[in-house]
């Protein structure tokens, strides 16, 4: 959790973790870090009697749910040198116009022009002198049904944190709504010296933390070994195979959805005795092979190094906000053509390692080090999240949300990134992909899409679902 302390006889100080600190040196080497959610809602709830979306009820009834979230609420204030790390304050100019925004799709506003914007939407950094999200509502779709794009910056929250801080935002979802937070301090009641004087209490706190550590040897040996049996883990992984996926990314974006059914994935990962991960991971194998064929890159025995997400959070943690997560990077082997026996194959290998420990960022000069090599890195290939979303259907605004995806990032010379995100009975693929690296990803979006068809999990009915937007079709700017 981010650290909150307070100045004595002052006001409340809210510090950006370090890890948090790492994304915001990410995004000044140019790679914007920002995560989004695409939500796909009925429309007739948000329109006014003329027809039109109502946008002045719709910021009303965000700006009205943004009080059980302070932290959208909140902006990032820099510090003197040598005062510690920036630190959250009350926007005191915070105005929902910012933050809630309306455009409308041009032609025939089926899938593919709606990824396009999104994806055009997407690319912008986030504007630092507010709070960092903001919100698009895309209209135009023949059946009169609403996008709505989320967008929140890392620093904000990770994936598990973006799902509770939106879960303030719709009604049927697990976020609760909670007694209002400690009064957070404003820019002008923060003086330099509650700087100086927290950094040093938090300068004493650690030496404390150190002392008493000290006093269990046994304790520090376990914690020492622990770290020590992950960095050789890591070194026993050894490099990523060089392919034409990861070079520098640029500024560009393209957006596929692919939809499965999520019963379907539970009961056919169960008959290959793995978990829902393992037939995520298959899929994501047939698109790999698939494009790398095309490019002429699929080599016998070739491996691809995925990195994906897990969450390190306590369920008994309070509001998440912030950044607690650590990565594991899983061997996807890619010489099996079949994508039932590929499944048995990724999951008798992700088996023994699920009872490691994630890996976790290591302190402040590894994290920069790692900054400055991600245009280079030989760690992993792909980039890959699985969020467990809403079982039942959510609620925006009085409007019911028909699908959920989570769009990740690509960052580094990583080029392509696969996002799944579970909602009401679906397995919902967002492939966020480098323009540039990736033109071709289609490819990759037929080979995720032919896998799940060969697994027998690929949803039906999704026209049923949203008949307004088409099927998936690969688009971006």
């Amino acid at each position: 959790m981010p650290r909150r302390r307070l100045s004595p006889g002052r006001v409340h100080i809210d510090r950006l973790t370090a890890l948090d600190a790492g994304n915001l040196r990410v995004e000044d080497h140019g790679v914007p870090m920002h995560v989004a959610g695409l939500a796909i809602v009925d429309g007739g709830p948000l329109r006014d009697a003329t027809g039109h979306i109502d946008c002045a009820a719709i910021r009303a009834h965000v700006d009205r749910r943004t009080r059980s979230a302070p932290r959208l609420r909140q902006r990032l204030n820099g510090t003197p040198r040598g005062a510690g790390l920036p630190i959250w304050v009350e926007d005191p100019a915070f105005d929902i116009v910012n933050h809630v925004k309306f455009q409308e799709l041009p032609g025939a506003a089926d899938e593919e022009a709606l990824l396009g914007a999104c994806a055009a939407l997407n690319e912008p950094p986030l504007n630092r002198s507010h709070p960092l999200w903001e919100m698009w509502l895309l209209s135009g779709s023949p059946d009169g049904s609403v996008a709505v794009l989320v967008r929140l910056h890392h620093v904000l929250a990770d994936g598990v944190a973006a799902l509770d801080l939106l879960g303030a935002l719709f009604d049927g979802t697990a976020h609760q709504q909670r007694p209002p937070a400690p009064q957070q301090a404003s820019s002008t009641d923060v003086l330099p010296r509650d700087l100086y004087q927290d950094r040093l209490l938090s300068a004493a706190n650690t030496v404390e933390k150190s002392a008493a550590k000290l006093r269990h040897p046994v304790a520090i040996v376990r914690r020492f070994g622990s770290r020590l049996q992950q960095v050789r883990r890591l070194l026993q992984e050894g490099t990523a195979p060089t392919i034409s996926l990861n070079r520098p990314v640029g500024a560009h974006r393209q957006l596929t959805l692919v939809r499965a059914d999520l019963g379907r994935a539970s009961l056919v990962a169960h008959l290959h005795r793995g978990t829902v991960n393992d037939l995520v991971l298959a899929a994501l194998g047939g698109g790999a092979r698939r494009i790398l064929d095309s490019r002429g890159e699929l080599t016998p025995g070739l491996v691809l190094k995925v990195s994906e997400a897990a969450s390190l959070r306590r369920h008994d943690a309070g509001q998440a906000v912030g950044n607690q997560v650590g990565i594991r990077i899983i061997p996807l082997p890619l010489d099996e053509p079949d994508a039932a026996r590929r499944l048995t194959e990724i999951a008798r290998g992700t088996a023994a390692r699920r009872s490691e420990a994630p890996y976790q960022p290591g302190g402040r000069i590894l994290q920069r080090w790692m900054v400055r090599v991600m245009f280079r890195q030989r760690m992993v290939n792909v980039l890959a999240s699985n969020l467990p979303g809403p079982a039942a259907p959510i609620i925006f605004a009085g409007a019911r949300v028909r699908e959920l995806f989570q769009i990740g990032l690509v960052q580094g010379n990583i080029g392509l990134s696969v996002g799944v995100l579970s909602y009401a009975g679906r397995l919902n693929f967002d492939i966020v992909a480098d323009a540039d690296t990736v033109p071709d990803v289609a490819m990759f979006a037929a080979g995720l899409t032919s896998a799940l068809r060969d697994l027998d999990v690929l949803a039906t009915g999704a026209g049923e679902a949203t008949p307004g937007w088409s099927p998936a079709v690969p688009t971006g700017s």
